[in-house]
C-alpha cells in the first residue's frame, strides 16, 4: 500500500512562513496534501504555527510519501538542498496558490513557487525551481531559468530571458526581448534596459533626499 502523501517544508525562516499560508490555502484549494512539518538546521520552533519541526536539512532522509517544498529564496542555497534531497530520493511540490494567473500555453517545470497574484503568460517558460513571489510576472515568450528568484512585484515583459540562478529584487522590471545572464543580480527597483552578463550585478541609483524647503530670496 503506498504512503500517504504528506507535504513537508524545507526552511522556516521568514519565507518558510509566508509558504505555510500559502500551502495552507493550496490544501484548502485540494491542489496539494497537508503540510506534515517542517525541516530547518536551526529553527527549533515556530510559535503561533501549527507545524512542528521534523528535522535538519542536512540529516534528513526523506521517507515514503514526502512531498518536499523548499522556502530558499537564494538561488545557490536552494540549489544545494535540492540537489541533496534529490540525491537521497526526495520528491518535489509545484506550489501554485488559488490566486495565481497560469495561461494554458505557459509552462511550469517541478518545485515551481508561485505565491499570491503571480503569473505566466502565454508561451512563457518557468524552468524547475524558480520562485515568483508574490505579484511578480513573467511576459508572453519569455523564459525564467532554473533556481532563480523573482521578489515581489518583479515585472517581466515579453521575449525575456532569464538565465539560471538569477536574483531579481523587488519592483524590478525587466525590459522586452533582453537577457539576464546565469548567476547575475538585478536590485530591487531597477529598470533593465540592456542586457545583463553572466554574474554581474546591476541596481538602481539610491534614493535622494529631497530638500523642500525654501531657499531665501537673493
Amino acid at each position: 500500500m503506498a504512503a500517504e502523501e504528506r507535504l513537508i517544508l524545507v526552511g522556516a525562516g521568514g519565507f518558510g512562513r509566508e509558504i505555510i499560508c500559502w500551502a495552507e490555502d493550496c490544501h484548502a484549494a485540494g491542489t496539494l496534501p497537508r503540510l506534515g512539518g517542517y525541516l530547518d538546521d536551526e529553527v527549533e520552533a515556530l510559535p503561533g504555527y501549527d507545524v512542528s519541526r521534523i528535522g535538519g536539512i542536512k540529516d534528513y532522509t526523506p521517507a515514503p510519501g514526502d512531498l518536499f517544498v523548499v522556502a530558499l529564496g537564494q538561488p545557490a542555497a536552494k540549489r544545494a538542498v535540492v540537489e541533496r534531497l534529490q540525491a537521497a530520493g526526495g520528491r518535489f511540490a509545484t506550489l501554485r496558490h488559488p490566486t495565481v494567473t497560469v495561461v494554458r500555453t505557459a509552462t511550469i517545470g517541478e518545485g515551481v513557487i508561485m505565491c499570491p497574484y503571480t503569473m505566466a503568460m502565454p508561451d512563457s517558460r518557468i524552468e524547475r525551481f524558480v520562485t515568483l513571489i508574490n505579484y511578480s510576472g513573467i511576459g508572453h515568450d519569455s523564459v525564467c531559468g532554473e533556481f532563480s528568484t523573482l521578489s515581489s512585484l518583479v515585472d517581466v515583459t515579453g521575449r525575456v530571458r532569464i538565465g539560471r540562478d538569477v536574483s531579481i529584487g523587488s519592483g524590478a522590471r525587466i525590459l522586452p526581448g533582453l537577457k539576464v545572464g546565469d548567476g547575475a543580480t538585478v536590485g530591487a527597483g531597477a529598470v533593465v534596459m540592456r542586457s545583463v552578463k553572466p554574474g554581474t550585478t546591476v541596481y538602481a541609483a539610491p534614493a535622494k533626499t529631497l530638500d523642500m524647503r525654501r531657499k531665501p530670496a537673493a
